[in-house]
C-alpha cells in the first residue's frame, strides 16, 4: 500500500510531469516550452525578483576535447550576465568541442 508524500509540492511536481508526458508542448524555433505565469505555490512571478535571481547565477559548463590523443575535460565557469558571449565563442569556433554539460549555481543558495 502506498503512502502519501508528505511534501505537497513533490506530489504537485510528479503529478505535472505525468500530465506532460502525454501532451504536445509548443514548440518556438524548434524548441518545446512551457510558459508559466504563477509559481508552485500560486504567486504571479516577480520581474524584478527573477532578474536579480538570475543575475546571482553562474553556470559550469563541461566541454569534451580531445588534445593529443587525450580525452580531455574543460570546465568553463560562466556568469549569467556572460552566457551569451561564451555561446557565441562556441559557434565562432574560438572554444571547440562538445558541450557535456551545463550546471547551475547560485551563491545565495549554499544548502
Amino acid at each position: 500500500m502506498d503512502e502519501k508524500p508528505q511534501n505537497d509540492k513533490i506530489a504537485f511536481f510528479s503529478a505535472r510531469k505525468d500530465v506532460l508526458k502525454n501532451r504536445r508542448l509548443p514548440e518556438w524555433e524548434g524548441f518545446q516550452y512551457i510558459k508559466t505565469i504563477k509559481d508552485v505555490n500560486g504567486f504571479l512571478h516577480n520581474f524584478e525578483h527573477l532578474q536579480k535571481y538570475s543575475g546571482a547565477n553562474k553556470y559550469t559548463i563541461s566541454v569534451l576535447r580531445r588534445v593529443e590523443g587525450k580525452t580531455c575535460l574543460y570546465n568553463y565557469f560562466v556568469d549569467n550576465a556572460d552566457l551569451k558571449k561564451f555561446f557565441q565563442c562556441c559557434f565562432d569556433g574560438k572554444i571547440e568541442g562538445e558541450i557535456i554539460e551545463i550546471d547551475k549555481f547560485n551563491p545565495e543558495i549554499l544548502a
